[in-house]
Order: C-alpha cells, then sequence, then structure tokens
C-alpha cells in the first residue's frame, strides 16, 4: 500500500492517496460548498490581490485525521500576496469529515484545481 509519511508537530502521519481510501473524506455540504467558500473568501480578499491570474491553478493540501486543512502547496507560481491569501484561506477553512480506512480516520492527500 502506497503513503506517505508526514511530518509535523504531532510527529508522523501516514498521509493516504484518494483512491487508497475506504471512504473519501467530504466537506460539509460537498465539494459544491467547498468551492463556494473559496470563492466567497476570495472574493473579500484585499482588492487586487487575485487581479491578472488568469490560469488554472493547482493546489496540493492535507486533510489530517482531525478533519483539518494543512500542509497548503501551490503547483503554479503565483504573486507572494496571492499565494499567500490563497493558503491561509484553505488553512481556515471549516473542518472536514476527514477520510477513513477500515472504519477509522485518516490523513488524505488532496489536490484542487482552481479557476480565476
Amino acid at each position: 500500500m502506497t503513503s506517505c509519511s508526514n511530518s509535523g508537530s504531532s510527529g508522523s502521519e501516514e498521509v493516504f492517496l484518494l483512491n487508497q481510501l475506504d471512504k473519501q473524506p467530504e466537506f460539509e455540504g460537498g465539494y459544491e460548498q467547498f468551492i463556494l467558500y473559496i470563492s466567497e473568501e476570495v472574493k473579500k480578499a484585499p482588492e487586487g490581490t487575485f487581479d491578472g491570474i488568469e490560469d488554472k491553478v493547482f493546489i496540493d493540501f492535507i486533510i489530517d485525521k482531525e478533519g483539518s486543512v494543512s500542509h497548503v502547496s501551490l503547483k503554479n507560481p503565483l504573486p507572494s500576496g496571492a499565494a499567500k491569501e490563497l493558503k491561509s484561506i484553505l488553512e481556515k477553512c471549516p473542518a472536514w469529515a476527514p477520510g477513513q480506512m477500515n472504519g477509522k480516520p485518516v490523513a488524505s492527500f488532496q489536490t484542487l484545481p482552481i479557476k480565476f
């Protein structure tokens, strides 16, 4: 079984890919609600933060076994203000129902495409 090890303040935690999970992580209200959350938060960003970004941006992050988002990284280069704001939006998002394996919550790796 393929997984990766993630070192954080709580030590090492196995992080699984979505296709390895028995149950996928779920944002309250579903994926559409998660996209709506991001969209609303982007609108609240300081004026000009996301101006001129036209490409699709891919964001990697981990949903830990408690449902919190962490280890956010951007696959595309963005202006530093936009990158910092986008990371903050994801890190402060409401908790997810974590993914599960064998009936137990586990950390999972996610990739999210966002089009501005």
